[in-house]
C-alpha cells in the first residue's frame, strides 16, 4: 500500500512563502510545512498555523543560507557550512548550541515536537546529525527526512543516498522514523506538474514524501490540480 505526505519547505521565510503555503493547504494539496524558526516572517507563520490547525508544522533546521538564533548570517551555501562545521573544531560548541536553540524555540512557540528536517538537507551532515539526535530526542521529536529518491542518477543524489544510508541505523537506534522514499531533489527549486506525476507513478509501497517550495517555485502547478491528482490517496502522517 502506498501513502503520501506533501511537505512545503521554508515556512516563515517571507510573507509570499507563508501566503502560498496557506493557499496550498486550504486547497487540500499540502499536509505539512517545515518552519525556519529564525526567519523574519516566523510570527506570521505561527498565526497561519493557528488558523489552520490541520497543517502539521515541523522544524526546518537551518544551518546555512539563513539566520542564526542571534540574528547573524549563517554560511551562504551548504558546501561552505559543511566544510566549516566538519573541519573547524572551534565551531562545534557553537553548532550544538545553535541546534539546541532552534529546537527549544520551536517548542517554546507552541508547536508540537513531531518532525524535523534540514534546510538544503544539511541535517544529514554526519556531524550535524550526531549533535542533533540527542537534542531531538530531548524535545520529543520522532521523525525526520531521509533523502532517498527512486530512479534518480547523478552525484548529488548518490551523496544524499549515502548520507541517508549512514543515518538510517542511527535513526533506528533512537527510534526516529522517516518516509520510505522522498521526491523533490531532482527538481528542487523547479518542481512542476511532470514531477508530481512522476512521484505519483513511481512511488514504491510504503510512505512517500514529496517536498517543494510554494511561493518560491515559478513552475509549480495550481494547488487545486495537485489536490485532484492525489485525491483518494491516503495521506500519511508519520
Amino acid at each position: 500500500m502506498r501513502s503520501f505526505i506533501l511537505t512545503a519547505d521554508d515556512f516563515g521565510r517571507s510573507p509570499e512563502v507563508n501566503a502560498a503555503i496557506e493557499r496550498w493547504h486550504k486547497a487540500g494539496a499540502l499536509q505539512r510545512a517545515g518552519l525556519m524558526i529564525n526567519e523574519r516572517s516566523v510570527d506570521e507563520a505561527r498565526e497561519i498555523s493557528r488558523r489552520n490547525p490541520s497543517l502539521q508544522v515541523g522544524l526546518h533546521l537551518t544551518l546555512c543560507d539563513g539566520l542564526a538564533s542571534d540574528g547573524s548570517q549563517l554560511p551562504p551555501t551548504p558546501f561552505q557550512a559543511g566544510m566549516l562545521y566538519a573541519f573547524n573544531p572551534k565551531r562545534r560548541a557553537w553548532l550544538r548550541e545553535e541546534i539546541e536553540s532552534q529546537f527549544a524555540r520551536f517548542v517554546a512557540m507552541g508547536f508540537p515536537p513531531h518532525y524535523w528536517d534540514g534546510h538544503t538537507h544539511l541535517h544529514l551532515h554526519p556531524l550535524v546529525l550526531s549533535l542533533t539526535l540527542p537534542i531531538a530526542a530531548k524535545y520529543g521529536f520522532r521523525h525526520t527526512r531521509l533523502v532517498r529518491e527512486p530512479g534518480l542518477p547523478g552525484l548529488l543524489p548518490w551523496i544524499f543516498s549515502m548520507l541517508s544510508k549512514r543515518a538510517l541505523p542511527l535513526l533506528k537506534q533512537n527510534d526516529i522514523g522517516a518516509a520510505d522514499a522522498v521526491f523533490g531533489l531532482r527538481k528542487s527549486g523547479r518542481m512542476d506538474a511532470v514531477e508530481f506525476e512522476r512521484a505519483l507513478r513511481d512511488a514504491p509501497d510504503g510512505v512517500t514524501e514529496i517536498y517543494f517550495h510554494p511561493g518560491a517555485e515559478s513552475l509549480l502547478p495550481k494547488p487545486e490540480w495537485v489536490a485532484e491528482k492525489f485525491a483518494g490517496k491516503p495521506p500519511a502522517f508519520q
